[in-house]
């Protein structure tokens, strides 16, 4: 008797996955815990396992797929088995894809009208801009940094700027 492979949560906000590559083809024959393809999530990428033993009777969506959770991602069975529900099963999954663009349409829209909030200004430093080694050696010689013209980039002091 054949099984649905179905593309379920990892964790609670998880809402789809991309197929990354398929590791088998159709026909093949897996054990329990063969990888079967690479999933990638927003948080974790991983390898979807096979859970039984059988032979691959179709794979439904393609590498590079998008896929909301629920999807119908392969059918194992035995190998002499017919799939005789295919259409219907891809129906589903497209079915399942429109309804989560058409719930990230109504996010985008929704998020549209409202006015975006304008970054604030970088904090402003205070003070005189001077490298780690300036800053140092005006320490030690007691010079201000203050009173300094800076030579390098943009007016920063250097180590050559502060006297002796």
């Amino acid at each position: 008797m054949s099984q649905l492979l179905i593309l379920d949560a990892l964790y609670p906000e998880m809402e789809e996955a991309t197929i990354g590559q398929w590791l088998v083809a159709p026909g093949a024959v897996v054990v329990a815990g063969q990888p079967l393809a690479e999933l990638i999530t927003d948080k974790v990428a991983y390898e979807y396992q096979s859970p039984s033993a059988g032979t691959i009777l179709a794979i439904l969506p393609p590498a590079k797929s998008v896929v909301p959770v629920g999807t119908v991602l392969a059918i194992v069975g035995e190998p002499d088995e017919a799939v005789t529900n295919l259409a219907a099963l891809e129906a589903e999954n497209h079915r399942l894809a429109a309804a989560r663009e058409a719930s990230l349409a109504a996010v985008n829209e929704a998020v549209a009208g409202q006015p975006v909030p304008e970054a604030a200004a970088p904090p402003q430093r205070q003070g005189v801009r001077a490298t780690p080694a300036a800053r140092r050696l005006a320490r030690e010689r007691g010079v201000d940094l203050a009173t300094i013209q800076g030579s390098g980039p943009d007016g920063m002091i250097t180590a050559d700027d502060i006297p002796e």
